[in-house]
C-alpha cells in the first residue's frame, strides 16, 4: 500500500465537490510517465453526518492499475491553521508531531500525525536558512478543539529534550511563540481562517 499524506485542504461542504486524481508512475530513462490512477470522486456534501463526533468515511476510485481511497470527515465550526516553523538558534535533528485533543484536553494518539522527521526531511542548522520543512502544513480542526504539538531534538547535549504544548483555535488571526527545546530555540506561527461556522 502506498500511503499520500497530500495534498490535504479543508474544504467546505455544502453542495457536491469534486476530487480529480490523475497519479503516474515516474521512471529514470521512461517517457511520458506511466498512468497510475485517473478518475473522478464527487462528495456530495448536502448529506454528510453535521454531528458533534468528528467520524473519518471514505470513498475509493477503481482504476487502471489501482484502487485509490481518500478518507475524509466532516467538522462542524471549523477552523483551518497554516503552521509555519523556523529555527531560531541552535541545530535540530527529532520529530514534530501535531495532534488534536479534546475539550479535556485528551490527545487520541492515533490521530497524529508526524509533520517532520529529521531522518527523512533533514536536520536543520540556524546557519543555514532556518525554515523546518514540513510534510504538513495546512490542518483542519474544531474550535472546541486543541491543537497539540510534541517535539523531540536529539541535538540535546547527551539527552533528548521533549516539548509538548498546545493551542487555542481562533476564527482569524495568528498565534507566535518562541519554544526552546534541547539545543535549539523555535519559532512557531500558526495562522487561523475560519471555514465554517454554524449554531
Amino acid at each position: 500500500m502506498l500511503t499520500l499524506t497530500g495534498p490535504s485542504r479543508g474544504l467546505v461542504l455544502v453542495d457536491f465537490i469534486y476530487l480529480e486524481m490523475d497519479l503516474k508512475i515516474r521512471e529514470d530513462g521512461v517517457f511520458p510517465d506511466r498512468a497510475f490512477s485517473k478518475g473522478v470522486i464527487s462528495i456530495d456534501g448536502r448529506v454528510l453526518s453535521r454531528e458533534e463526533d468528528v467520524v473519518v468515511t471514505s470513498e475509493t476510485l477503481e482504476s487502471w492499475l489501482s484502487t485509490t481511497e481518500v478518507r475524509f470527515a466532516t467538522a462542524l465550526n471549523a477552523v483551518e491553521c497554516t503552521i509555519e516553523i523556523k529555527l531560531l538558534e541552535g541545530c535540530f535533528s527529532g520529530n514534530i508531531i501535531v495532534g488534536i485533543s479534546d475539550k479535556d484536553r485528551n490527545l487520541d494518539t492515533e490521530q497524529t500525525i508526524v509533520i517532520h522527521n529529521s531522518k527523512t526531511d533533514g536536520m536543520v542548522t540556524s546557519d543555514q536558512c532556518g525554515a523546518i520543512k514540513l510534510r504538513r502544513s495546512v490542518i483542519t480542526i474544531c474550535l472546541e478543539r486543541m491543537l497539540v504539538f510534541h517535539m523531540n531534538n536529539n541535538m540535546a547535549v547527551g539527552v533528548c529534550a521533549e516539548r509538548t504544548f498546545d493551542l487555542t483555535p481562533h476564527r482569524t488571526g495568528a498565534n507566535e511563540m518562541e519554544i526552546t527545546c534541547g539545543a535549539g530555540k523555535f519559532g512557531f506561527r500558526v495562522v487561523w481562517s475560519l471555514m465554517d461556522f454554524r449554531q
